[in-house]
């Protein structure tokens, strides 16, 4: 019972925190980010220049490397202020390695029973990715109130308004996959409560429709 309660707070604190800043940024690492020195000075420049835009959330792809864990441990440190999630959790091997993290959520791009099973074992929020209706009401019977649907520009506005016909409690339902900048005020008003953006977002640091967003984001939620 006490598990499921703290998951309960760890998905009650990133709804709040999410309805503060509807926005995740999504960083995926290169291929030779390990093997290459200066990337990790550019990955930290990139989270400052992030940081000092206003971003409040951002989410690192998971890594087999086994300098992934120190990397991560070195960014949270570095960026207090920022909450980090991890994104890419699809196998036991990747819920398994981030729980010395201490991290506040996770996601995956696709719902197993199994791994979602064993993140609440260990207490870990893992968000599942969602993309038909079955998967959604195992989700909800697994007591998840936070759900990705993924990948959301393919799915369309009409699949988000077919789970929220199902919807027997309240759903927080963040946006994730080929999501681009322009569209995030449209998406927001269409019925996303958030948004995860990442591959579109050239470079993944800013572009102008993001920080046009981010200003107008910041001038309303101080009126």
């Amino acid at each position: 019972v006490w598990k499921i309660y703290f998951l309960d707070i760890k998905q009650t604190n990133l709804i709040f925190s999410l309805k503060l800043q509807p926005l995740i940024v999504v960083i995926r690492l290169d291929f030779d980010f390990f093997r290459t020195p200066f990337k990790r000075d550019k990955l930290f420049l990139k989270i400052n220049k992030l940081l000092s835009l206003g971003i409040k959330h951002i989410e690192i792809a998971w890594d087999s490397n086994p300098g992934w864990i120190n990397l991560i441990n070195e960014v949270k440190t570095n960026f207090k202020d920022i909450n980090i999630g991890i994104a890419s959790i699809n196998s036991l091997q990747a819920l398994e390695s981030i729980l010395s993290l201490d991290i506040n959520y996770s996601m995956s791009p696709f719902f197993n029973k199994e791994i979602h099973l064993k993140a609440k074992e260990y207490n870990q929020l893992l968000i599942p990715g969602i993309s038909n209706i079955e998967n959604y009401k195992e989700a909800i019977n697994l007591g998840y109130k936070i759900i990705k649907i993924f990948p959301a520009s393919n799915l369309g506005i009409n699949f988000l308004n077919k789970l929220k016909d199902f919807k027997e409690i309240d759903i927080f339902f963040i946006g994730a996959g080929g999501i681009k900048t322009k569209d995030i005020k449209e998406l927001l008003k269409d019925g996303y409560n958030a948004l995860a953006i990442g591959r579109e977002l050239q470079n993944q640091t800013s572009d102008q429709d993001l920080e046009i967003w981010l200003k107008d984001f910041q001038k309303y939620s101080s009126i």
